[in-house]
């Protein structure tokens, strides 16, 4: 009898240590992030401004993490590829995927298959900045203005070619709402990334086309490219001599871009809080902030619930262009 009381003693003894131990291992995971190198997963090919951001980012987040941070390049369907894959990467914070806002706004607007939702599947972790988007020509193009592009194109509307970043991606949305806006006649070209682009619209292969700061202002300071406009109310800093849409009689034709980091949805938030940790110190560090101000971009600090909000009402607003130009990528 009293061996099987000292079994029956033993036996719940274990099971009581176990249901204590148990919950500890979760946080001691947490406790010990990063335990290997981070992943920092683009949906573009090197040679963009994002891939150059990214990079930047890198050191500085490494630095703070103890962590190697690998940016890695996973290409194609503009960025949804990566954005897949970080989604149904395990939830533990090794694994973030870096875009702009096409990542996880623009193209759940435009294509029709995605596996992922942007709101269901991740967790928004937090931005880097802001930049507003500007048109970019060929020199050869001899508009000067909107309404002198918009007669240009509609004189020869076979002649004059934008190009695109990707099929359904923020600057091939964006332009669909230009020619909303403005009536001009273009047609597309979509490329694999900024990347792919550059070589031709330099080249005249397409003439026009959107971006940020990032991507276009050193082929406009050097003459290779002309800023035509911004879409802002006030002109930006890195590029004073180009006139805002509002300027040209076209105050509607305002919008930003933003970039920002996710990773699978359920990791816990104090791994998240390091991640934010580690943006931050990026982003106030002297050479790097200077780089991507130089860049256009505008870093404006935020918390997640802020950044999470921004998310779901730009969603909505892209949602809503791309129904009214009838965007559908399949």
């Amino acid at each position: 009898m009293k061996s099987g009381i000292d079994r029956y003693a033993f036996f719940l003894g274990t099971a009581l240590a176990i249901a204590i131990v148990l919950p500890i291992f979760p946080a001691n995971a947490q406790a010990e992030y990063p335990s290997q190198p981070l992943r920092m997963i683009l949906g573009f090919a090197p040679g963009a401004s994002l891939d150059a951001m990214a990079r930047l980012m890198a050191e500085p987040m490494s630095e703070h993490l103890g962590q190697p941070v690998i940016v890695e390049n996973r290409t194609g369907a503009s960025g949804n590829l990566a954005a897949e894959y970080v989604a149904r990467s395990k939830p533990d914070g090794h694994t973030i995927l870096f875009t702009g806002s096409g990542g996880v706004v623009v193209n759940p607007a435009t294509y029709t298959n995605l596996s992922f939702d942007p709101l269901k599947d991740f967790t928004h972790i937090g931005s880097l900045g802001n930049a507003d988007i500007m048109m970019a020509v060929h020199p050869s193009v001899p508009a000067k203005t909107i309404e002198e592009l918009v007669a240009l194109t509609k004189q020869e509307p076979k002649r004059y070619k934008y190009g695109t970043s990707g099929a359904g991606n923020t600057m091939h949305v964006v332009t669909e709402l230009f020619k909303q806006r403005t009536g001009a006649q273009i047609e597309g070209v979509h490329y694999r990334g900024q990347g792919p682009l550059m070589p031709d619209l330099l080249a005249n292969q397409v003439q026009i086309s959107f971006g940020t700061p990032g991507d276009f202002r050193s082929h406009i300071e050097s003459g290779a490219l002309r800023g035509l406009f911004v879409m802002s109310q006030r002109r930006i800093e890195v590029l004073p001599d180009v006139p805002t849409a509002g300027e040209m009689g076209f105050p509607d034709l305002n919008r930003r871009g933003w970039w920002g980091w996710h990773a699978a949805r359920g990791v816990p938030q104090p791994v998240v809080d390091k991640i934010r940790a580690a943006i931050a110190k990026g982003q106030t560090h002297p050479v790097v902030s200077e780089k991507l101000r130089a860049m256009g971009v505008e870093l404006e600090p935020e918390t997640q619930a802020q950044f999470t909000q921004r998310i779901e009402e730009t969603l909505k607003t892209y949602k809503e262009i791309a129904s009214a130009a009838n965007i559908r990528i399949q």
